[in-house]
């Protein structure tokens, strides 16, 4: 790689770094904001329908702007009204202003996501993309985990929620700093359009991962919610059990897929997928909380190392339209996630918390059996290779 190109890594690895210390607010302090105002899963899944829609009317006109426009600019302007509009996360009582607030969070941070997913794919050489996608989670996920105790502490000594998305929302605009340093160095890819096979192989991909977003829609809002309100515990505690589970589990597996190179892609996903649906089933099973957090942190495990090597599959089959590509399979995975939501969050509220984990692991089992019979094209194993990070 040339010194621009290192130069533009190391500012996104600082800037997701930064960028990263409020992950677990939105799934945390929203879920329980909305949850203590309502006491309805539905009024819960709303809050995170929303961006679902933004992502699924607005994605493809962002993402074609993209294409045409400069990246980095949007990147920025994207990442600043994002920020802006967290800050004023629970500044006022109704809930349907919170909503507004979230509509135009979810607007900005949609004008930053369909310019930042193509721009990895331009200016990270092709041989390097898995690595650099190893390397990001662990700065994210060390950005997040310390972030995340930091705000879970000030929660604890200030029992304030809205203080907790302005610190937040003023973290991610500092983040804003790294990108102004971003080149728009693009590498040489090895095709000029994507063939047949390319196209075919992102089809597949996208209807597995939208059945997946279907069964698995809030399933980090239940994990905490259901320690919460099944395990009775405080807040501040489930925060800290979801940094450490989110954090550890993400840690190693970007040291972990290294060892899993001989795998061929499609039985990775049969066993990730199938491996979670048991996890799930175990762990409605089960009264003890340290083995439910012990299986938690497994069910992250397994998705996080299978994540790294289907991004980097996903990523190998885009060479024109980059923004307009990821946005179809974007789009597609919004939607499975729209109908989830409605979904689960009525199976929760008739049924309980039980039967909508029994829902999502019955269809995880279910996408496992179907890509048995898929062709995943390029997915003969191949020799292992220990990536040694050089």
């Amino acid at each position: 790689m040339n010194t621009e190109t290192n130069k533009t890594i190391k500012a996104l690895h600082r800037h997701v770094f930064l960028g990263n210390f409020d992950q677990g607010v939105i799934f945390i302090f929203l879920s329980f904001l909305v949850w203590n105002k309502t006491e309805s899963m539905l009024t819960v899944a709303l809050a995170f329908i929303i961006p679902a829609v933004v992502n699924t009317v607005i994605d493809y006109f962002f993402s074609s702007l993209s294409d045409k426009g400069n990246r980095v600019a949007l990147i920025i302007i994207g990442n600043v009204g994002s920020a802006i509009f967290l800050s004023c996360y629970g500044l006022f009582s109704g809930i349907y202003i919170l909503y507004i607030f979230i509509f135009f969070k979810s607007l900005f941070e949609k004008i930053y996501q369909t310019s930042l997913s193509p721009y990895f794919r331009e200016v990270i050489p092709e041989g390097d993309f898995k690595r650099f996608i190893a390397k990001t989670n662990t700065y994210g996920t060390i950005g997040a985990s310390i972030g995340g105790f930091s705000l879970i502490y000030l929660y604890i000594y200030t029992q304030n929620i809205p203080l907790i998305f302005i610190v937040s929302g003023l973290i991610e605009l500092v983040s804003t700093l790294f990108l102004f340093s971003l080149g728009n160095t693009k590498q040489k890819l090895k095709k000029d359009v994507e063939s047949p096979i390319d196209a075919a192989k992102l089809k597949r991909f996208t209807f597995i991962y939208s059945l997946e977003a279907f069964g698995t829609a809030l399933i980090i809002n239940r994990f905490v919610i259901f320690l919460n309100d099944s395990h009775e515990l405080q807040v501040q505690d489930v925060g800290l059990v979801f940094f450490i589970v989110y954090g550890i589990s993400n840690l190693l597996a970007a040291d972990l897929y290294k060892f899993f190179s001989s795998f061929a892609i499609k039985n990775m996903l049969i066993v990730n997928f199938s491996f979670q649906a048991i996890l799930l089933i175990v762990m409605m099973s089960v009264n003890s909380l340290n083995l439910i957090i012990v299986l938690w942190f497994f069910f992250e495990l397994v998705s996080n190392i299978t994540t790294i090597y289907t991004d980097d599959h996903i990523n190998k089959t885009l060479f024109t339209n980059i923004g307009k590509s990821l946005s179809k399979f974007r789009i597609c995975i919004s939607i499975s996630g729209i109908l989830g939501q409605f979904l689960i969050g009525t199976i929760w509220d008739i049924g309980g918390i039980g039967i909508s984990f029994y829902f999502t692991g019955s269809i995880l089992f279910t996408l496992a059996i179907i890509i048995l019979f898929l062709k995943l094209n390029a997915d003969e194993p191949k020799q292992a290779v220990i990536d040694n990070g050089n």
